[in-house]
């Protein structure tokens, strides 16, 4: 615990990196002044086009022991989050389902953290043409809609303060906060000089289709899947490294339409209510990592948490919890050097 008797502490970023990290910081270091700094918030930040699905995906170069443990650590969270009192109000809801290839694959490095995994039998894949080999398991999905605001309202209940503001530089606020947390999704790179990090492109089609109570997932084609919210079903999807496009593309959708409906006949008769794209903010590997920066000569303590790629909510509590680790490290720094003047 830091000797400073109110840390201020600076959040840049109100996606689902953003807020979770703010909330795991209040509830362990309880004496911080947490503000919080975005110009784009829920329903307009990128988590909200996330159907939240829990699966480690499009996770680049990031060590696997990193991979294994910020999922697990998320999905145990998020158990508990879907038990809690208020969980109607999460977005958070367990789901069950399938992921089918063509070829048989070996099984995934998660297999152990999900509840109930194993692999299809020969009458579950007979659904699905040309599809010899598939998982069963059950995961959660946390509708981001609903999830940010949920986190949003416990933040602001803790005393955190949230600021619509865009920030350009982290030094803007060096002077005034003893750390700064780069949680700024796309724009993480630019404030940190990191010109690793790219967007990939997601596209999705969002319909009602009520009768449709399970996920599919098909690996083999180019994201083809279907995933349940709260109120609709997302139909996916794309990952188109590179593209800033944010209009939907009409042969995306077509392909999204045409490789649902193949699996899912029953699909033609959804009511379709939205095409929806969002960029997923990647670099080769996870970066949460803390860093020094100077503001003229002064010292400017900053942690890093970004480039999630599209495992932003698979990811969000573990690596809000190392964030935080990292955040009581650079107090305890700022208490050495602060002790060390007198």
């Amino acid at each position: 615990m830091s000797s400073v008797v109110r840390p201020k502490i600076a959040i840049i970023g109100a996606g689902v990196v953003g807020l979770s990290t703010a909330l795991h910081l209040i509830q362990k270091v309880t004496s911080a002044v947490v503000h919080i700094f975005a110009d784009k918030f829920s329903p307009h930040t990128t988590s909200d086009v996330s159907a939240g699905f829990w699966q480690p995906y499009l996770l680049g170069d990031t060590p696997m022991e990193l991979q294994r443990k910020w999922s697990k650590d998320t999905y145990q969270h998020m158990m508990e989050v879907a038990h809690y009192p208020d969980a109607h109000e999460t977005g958070v809801q367990m789901l069950s389902g399938y992921t089918v290839f063509k070829d048989e694959v070996e099984d995934p490095f998660w297999k152990d953290t999900v509840l109930g995994f194993r692999h299809m039998t020969s009458q579950e894949l007979a659904q699905y043409s040309g599809q010899s080999h598939g998982w069963f398991f059950t995961t959660f999905g946390a509708e981001c809609r609903y999830y940010l605001p949920w986190l949003a309202k416990r933040l602001k209940a803790g005393g955190v303060k949230i600021f619509e503001r865009k920030i350009d530089s982290i030094k803007e606020l060096g002077s005034d906060y003893n750390v700064v947390v780069n949680c700024a999704g796309l724009g993480a790179g630019k404030l940190a000089g990191d010109q690793s990090v790219q967007p990939i492109r997601g596209q999705v089609i969002k319909v009602k289709a009520p009768w449709i109570k399970y996920y599919f997932n098909n690996e083999d084609l180019n994201d083809i899947y279907m995933l349940p919210v709260i109120d609709s079903l997302l139909l996916g999807g794309t990952h188109q490294v590179g593209s800033w496009d944010l209009n939907p593309s009409e042969e995306d959708r077509k392909r999204i339409w045409e490789g649902c409906c193949k699996f899912i006949p029953s699909l033609k008769n959804a009511k379709i209510e939205a095409d929806c794209v969002g960029l997923r903010p990647s670099r080769p590997s996870v970066r949460v990592e803390k860093e020094v920066l100077y503001s003229g000569s002064k010292p400017v303590m900053v942690v890093h948490n970004y480039g999630h790629g599209g495992a932003g909510v698979t990811l969000h509590w573990g690596c809000a919890k190392d964030a935080v680790s990292l955040i009581e490290e650079c107090l305890q720094e700022l208490d050495k050097s602060t002790a060390s003047k007198y």
